[in-house]
């Protein structure tokens, strides 16, 4: 007797048949247990020193994270991110993550990969992880440790991949693309090509969140050289062709006062070392104090109020008919500019330059952006 086949369905589809928007279920959760590394990769926007005792003391103890993760799986959490900083710094990373799997959390783990043991290997072969995501900064040890600025890491990086694909875990590549290691992007495709691993990379910089200075114009890749490298990659090709085919089929777009269109606090949520329930890992401020109130009460009262807030400034963005394909979004808005309000300028340039790559010459935009940033609000 034949078994009938299970039907699959996209974790997209199964959220939309759910309507997890629409009934505000946070199915997606970050949370973040430290902001400390032990690299000082020169573009990151979030990096506390390695043996910083003040920072360490400010952070959410393992108690605290457990019941959280009894928290947010109460309210139907399904996919948790556990990132740092260097996640894999925090001495209690295995109990953590092993009560997240027997919570039955679909696990994604973000880590430099410098700092992975045998002993994390086997923790990850023994209770496999959704997924875990390398970031790779270049393809020789001379423009990683550029990046990095420590010397070594390179090698260490490259042991800890070399770890992880011999334990079965699921792994996967990717790497922030800057000026600096443009030149290695086809080698690093490769390597993991090799490897039988995906490669993803993203070449959008952002300030730091602490305010401290990074060298983006010195680092960020001009507009027409982020749309080419995302256009060489087939899948990503596929979905903004997609996009775009829809953005040409809709037309002029309309009046949009909402500030926030994403599913940021509808379902999805981010938690950062010290206990802030927020937005996004964009959008932190203000946020909710999770070491004195519940995530129900942060969830249910503090963040529906956040996504309730529309735009209260004439803004060429309430109109524009890119909206749907825009790569700035109100949390870039307040990381750049302490304002949520007003765009960053070379992801209106990218956005601009990305459709007139896929369309052509599209109705009231050029590719330059000067129509939208140039247009008094």
């Amino acid at each position: 007797m034949s078994v009938p086949a299970v039907p699959e369905l996209s974790f997209r589809d199964f959220a939309a048949e759910l309507g997890a928007k629409e009934r505000r279920i946070p199915l997606h959760g970050t949370i973040e247990t430290t902001f400390r590394c032990n690299l000082n990769c020169v573009h990151c926007y979030i990096s506390e020193p390695f043996h910083s005792g003040k920072t360490r003391a400010r952070e959410m103890g393992l108690n605290r994270l457990l019941s959280l993760l009894d928290e947010v799986a109460d309210r139907g959490c399904l996919d948790l991110l556990l990132t740092g900083g260097e996640v894999l710094i925090r001495r209690d990373f295995p109990q953590l993550y092993a009560y997240a799997v027997r919570k039955g959390f679909r696990v994604t783990v973000f880590t430099n990969g410098t700092l992975v043991t045998e002993r994390i290997a086997r923790l990850f072969g023994a209770m496999l992880p959704a997924r875990v995501e390398i970031t790779l900064y270049g393809m020789t040890a001379a423009t990683y440790e550029r990046i990095t600025r420590v010397p070594g890491s390179f090698d260490r990086c490259m042991r800890g991949i070399m770890l992880l694909q011999g334990c079965g875990a699921r792994l996967g590549l990717k790497t922030m693309l800057t000026k600096w290691n443009e030149h290695e992007l086809a080698e690093m495709r490769a390597f993991a090509r090799n490897l039988g691993i995906g490669f993803r990379h993203d070449a959008l910089l952002n300030p730091r969140v602490d305010g401290l200075e990074i060298p983006i114009e010195e680092l960020q890749l001009p507009p027409e050289r982020v749309v080419a490298a995302d256009l060489e990659v087939p899948s990503l090709l596929r979905r903004q062709r997609e996009s775009a085919s829809r953005l040409a089929a809709s037309g002029a777009g309309a009046c949009e006062d909402r500030l926030f269109l994403c599913g940021a606090g509808a379902v999805s949520f981010n938690v950062d070392p010290y206990g802030g329930l927020q937005l996004c890992q964009l959008a932190r401020q203000p946020s909710f104090d999770l070491r004195t109130g519940t995530f129900a009460e942060g969830w249910n009262g503090f963040l529906p109020a956040l996504r309730d807030r529309c735009r209260s400034k004439p803004s060429p963005c309430r109109t524009c008919s890119l909206l749907p394909m825009c790569a700035s979004c109100p949390g870039a808005g307040q990381l750049e500019h302490g304002d949520p309000e007003r765009p960053v300028a070379r992801f209106c340039e990218i956005t601009h330059r990305r459709v007139h790559a896929l369309l052509g010459d599209f109705p009231g935009h050029r590719a330059d952006a000067a129509c939208c940033l140039n247009r008094p609000a």
